[in-house]
């Protein structure tokens, strides 16, 4: 094994793969690589990888050099890429040598970043090329937009409960969500209401904008036996617990005037049983498919014996599957002119959150795209995807999620697992930069951009939980009745809010789950579904998440990125034209004391705002100097 000195390439550095990010089709893109004379190099061959077939690239020498910041001594090798079809190239080096060649490989984590020098080779271990369609794009409004998710039964009630279609209605807002295993369903039914409903989120629309909340995302909102939702029962009716369709309107409406936009979870890999479609109850006036072979929606589903061996969602027999191509079904949900996607977009809405994409065939999510965009170009389609999108497998499939015809952006669960990954010390500051820096090589920019930046969702632990334990290996009856010690829930509420300002600094939408910001806690389903505990927030989260909101202008919506590490310390800049923002966090148990670079401040580093845990700066005579107690940040412009 050679040193790192011996065969320097780093494909986060644009010195190395310019530009950085996913390449549009029929552009091309400049790889360098470093190499010692020590090892007497004869020249570089860069081996490049695109649908099962193998090229091999003479690289020219195009500088030698006696000093660089990489090294001393070195030769540098270039050659231009040009990326003309869609989809994933891949790429390593060959150095040859006079003793033997020598192979500069992707690191084991494939994340990108500085490369391995080995004597031999491994192909699974190169670096990604994504191509893109060159006429990609997505909404500008989404660019670095601040996003806040609702369940809808959970945010604020106005009013008394809007329906009596359900029996167990909670009349007290503050009580637990039911848990327990229906034993004669088999699974947890989630049939508790709380009354949450539309005119109570307008209501708190003021609210959302001292957070400067640009946009919404509601978890599904039509007619459904559930709390959650994700059972439809009809796609062109909303949920009468929640309010009329007219009631719906009235909030897109209502939104609009102030500024924020909405977009609405698209539930379409399944359907309820209990619905129009399938009608298994018969609480519906339709044939629906259970009940008879000449059912209009009967080609929905896959009977495997009719009417009770159906494909379901993961086994869940209430959740019948459907069959996405089925002509019918694409006309109902994607091409009529009053199509489920295209109704509700004329309405008002902004756009869609995709349920479970990767369970949609690329074929639907291309005729998707171009119906939205049809309905408003202006539209997101954001999808759900818990792994790095580009790359993505899904039923022995390499997905085309981010080709630049399916899908604006997703879901960046990479990101949220990396925030506690390094919060909790399973990773190093190093590791965190790698993470993000991966996504960043692998995305297109304007996908990168916008981003769903969040913390918690109704899948996944509540931040504030999740920093004090995993409910990974925990019953649902240990997760009910879980409370951390003092000193534990403290440690958390101040790396709580570490999480916040990276979410904030980082490029995308930061997103916040309903309640993070109030101090909502919770493990899994249903316990990160509670209510909104108005009059009972927590005020020190409130206010961190409102300075971090504040914080969000053009330079931390458009600004070029840059993240460093000093040790355990993380530092996370953007610059745009000229103009910088700039913050460290230490996330650790210690004190660290650390020496600002004045090369990033044309005056005097101006502090914006710190954690409030006795931050200190001061001028020394070789520069400023920053004091963060443990578990602690400051950001500066």
């Amino acid at each position: 094994m050679e040193t790192f000195q011996s065969i320097i390439f780093d494909s986060h550095d644009e010195q190395f793969r310019c530009p950085q990010g996913a390449i549009a089709q029929g552009d091309s893109l400049v790889l360098r690589i470093f190499v010692s004379r020590a090892l007497s190099p004869y020249g570089v061959t860069l081996r490049l990888w695109k649908d099962d077939q193998e090229f091999l690239y003479n690289m020219i020498r195009t500088n030698s050099f006696d000093h660089t910041p990489y090294g001393d001594f070195l030769e540098e090798y270039s050659i231009n890429v040009s990326c003309e079809t869609l989809g994933l190239m891949w790429y390593c080096f060959i150095v040859n040598t006079p003793v033997k060649p020598l192979y500069c490989l992707n690191n084991p984590s494939l994340l990108g970043g500085k490369g391995d020098v080995c004597e031999s080779i491994d192909y699974n271990r190169s670096f990604q090329i994504t191509v893109y369609k060159n006429d990609f794009t997505t909404p500008l409004w989404a660019k670095g937009a601040t996003m806040y998710q609702i369940f809808p039964d959970r945010f604020y009630k106005k009013g008394g409960f809007l329906s009596k279609k359900h029996e167990n209605l909670h009349e007290n807002w503050f009580d637990e969500p039911d848990y327990k295993i229906d034993q004669a369903l088999g699974y947890y039914p989630a049939n508790d209401f709380f009354g949450g409903n539309f005119k109570g989120i307008e209501e708190k629309l003021d609210y959302l904008k001292s957070l400067n909340v640009d946009v919404v995302y509601l978890n599904p909102v039509f007619e459904a036996f559930s709390n959650h939702r994700y059972d439809t029962g009809d796609y062109e009716t909303v949920d009468s617990l929640l309010g009329t369709n007219e009631d719906f309107i009235h909030l897109l409406k209502s939104a609009k005037k102030k500024g924020i936009r909405i977009i609405l979870d698209g539930v379409f890999s399944h359907t309820g049983s209990d619905s129009k479609y399938f009608n298994r109850n018969g609480n519906y006036n339709t044939l629906g498919a259970y009940q008879s072979k000449d059912s209009p929606y009967y080609d929905w589903y896959d009977f495997e014996e009719f009417p009770n061996k159906y494909d379901s969602w993961w086994g869940v027999w209430s959740l019948p599957c459907v069959k996405e191509l089925t002509p019918a079904y694409m006309d109902y949900i994607l091409k009529n002119k009053n199509s489920i996607i295209k109704r509700w977009i004329k309405a008002g809405l902004s756009g869609w959150r995709l349920d479970v994409a990767d369970e949609l065939p690329d074929e639907f999510l291309v005729e998707l795209r171009k119906c939205v965009k049809e309905a408003d170009a202006d539209a997101l389609i954001l999808g759900e995807v818990w792994e790095d999108a580009s790359n993505k497998v899904s039923y022995n499939e390499l997905r085309k999620f981010l080709w630049g015809e399916e899908l604006d952006t997703v879901m960046n669960y990479p990101l949220k697992n990396a925030i506690v990954d390094f919060l909790t010390e399973k990773i190093s500051a190093n590791d965190f930069k790698l993470r993000v820096l991966s996504l960043r090589e692998n995305y297109p920019e304007s996908t990168f951009y916008c981003l769903m930046n969040f913390l918690s969702t109704h899948d996944s632990e509540r931040i504030l939980t999740r920093l004090c334990t995993s409910a990974e290996n925990m019953l649902r009856e240990e997760q009910a009745v879980y409370v951390p010690d003092e000193d534990t829930f403290i440690k958390a509420k101040a790396l709580s809010k570490l999480a916040a300002l990276i979410v904030f600094m980082l490029p995308g939408m930061p997103c916040i789950y309903y309640g993070d910001e109030a101090g909502l806690t919770g493990l899994k389903d249903p316990f990160n579904r509670k209510t909104f505990p108005w009059g009972k927030e927590d005020n020190e989260l409130m206010d961190w998440y409102k300075t971090v909101s504040n914080l969000r202008n053009e330079i931390l919506k458009e600004g070029k990125l840059y993240i460093d590490t000093a040790g355990s310390l993380l530092s996370i800049r953007r610059s745009l034209k000229g103009k910088w923002r700039y913050a460290l966090i230490n996330p650790t148990d210690t004190t660290v004391e650390t020496l600002l670079d004045i090369s990033y401040f044309r005056n005097a580093p101006e502090l914006l705002c710190d954690t409030g845990c006795g931050v200190q700066f001061s001028l020394r005579e070789n520069g400023y100097y920053l004091l963060l107690p443990p578990r602690s940040a400051a950001v500066f412009k």
